[in-house]
């Protein structure tokens, strides 16, 4: 029999980027919120033997074991699915911050166009251009009405950027909170060739900090050293964006707010129109 503990408001399942913001966000409203996280806790220290290649980049430490559980894939639909057993782009993770630790911190906004593909594609080439059965839709949300979230989220994270508009995207409501990273010689070449062609170069957005920043909930994190250990690592000096860092410590400092690790919920308690518990093992004691 499964152990009943005391009930709170909210429980959250899984303390990456969405947990951690919806924790954060509902615990300065005053909400009691659990949050339960499968892997291990984590925080900058654990990162400070992080430029070892063996340990992250080859063995995979900050990411899901998958000789012990994994996913299934499979091509088209007439093929048998099978396990993923060996990692290739699509890098799983476990652990408090989840994959937003060991992200390279990468930053685009999505484009306008993105969230109305199947009216502006009817609009530029109409309907013909779209095969039968293809699920082609619209988001019914758009870039505008989302872009003050984009902002919100960039202001949070301290997101490095050009501050020049870039054509080639939505409108911004402010700038990017911090400047961008520093153009090595390389990208000068780069940038020098493609102006030459005509294109519009411009820095990435980014999530490793370009400069000291504090962000608007009174988080303060170093600058970038540029050490070049981003992907699968994390940032010993806090200087790249994730969870552990920017909005998880915002939902802890509220007293509302109760992390329980090593936590692998197996079942949502649900009657078919609402959940109303989970049920979690702890991996530690069983």
């Amino acid at each position: 029999m499964a152990t009943k503990v005391p009930k709170v408001p909210v429980v959250i399942v899984g303390m990456g980027w969405v947990g951690g913001i919806i924790a954060a966000e509902l615990t300065k409203q005053g909400t009691k919120v659990v949050g339960l996280e499968r892997g291990k806790p984590r925080s900058t220290q654990d990162y400070y033997m992080v430029h070892d290649e063996l340990r992250y980049a080859l063995r995979y430490d900050l990411m899901q074991n998958l000789s012990r559980e994994t996913v299934t894939f499979r091509n088209n639909e007439k093929i048998t699915a099978v396990p993923m057993r060996e990692y290739g782009s699509f890098l799983l993770s476990e652990g408090l911050g989840g994959a937003g630790v060991h992200w390279n911190g990468q930053t685009f906004r999505f484009l306008p166009y993105d969230f109305e593909i199947y009216s502006k594609t009817v609009e530029r080439y109409g309907k013909k251009k779209i095969p039968d059965g293809m699920t082609l839709q619209d988001w019914g949300i758009t870039y505008d009405q989302l872009e003050p979230y984009f902002d919100k989220f960039e202001k949070l994270a301290g997101i490095s950027g050009d501050q020049e508009q870039n054509p080639l995207v939505g409108k911004r409501s402010s700038p990017f909170p911090t400047k961008p990273m520093v153009k090595t010689p390389v990208i000068k070449l780069f940038e020098d060739a493609t102006k030459k062609l005509g294109y519009h170069p411009y820095m990435m957005p980014s999530a490793n900090l370009s400069e000291q920043y504090t962000n608007p909930d009174g988080i303060t994190r170093a600058a970038c050293q540029y050490c070049g250990f981003c992907e699968r690592f994390g940032c010993e000096y806090g200087a790249k964006a994730d969870p552990v860092v920017t909005i998880l410590p915002i939902a802890q400092k509220s007293g509302n707010f109760e992390l329980r690790s090593y936590s692998n919920v197996i079942q949502i308690l649900h009657d078919g129109k609402k959940a109303s518990g989970v049920v979690y093992v702890n991996t530690v004691t069983g």
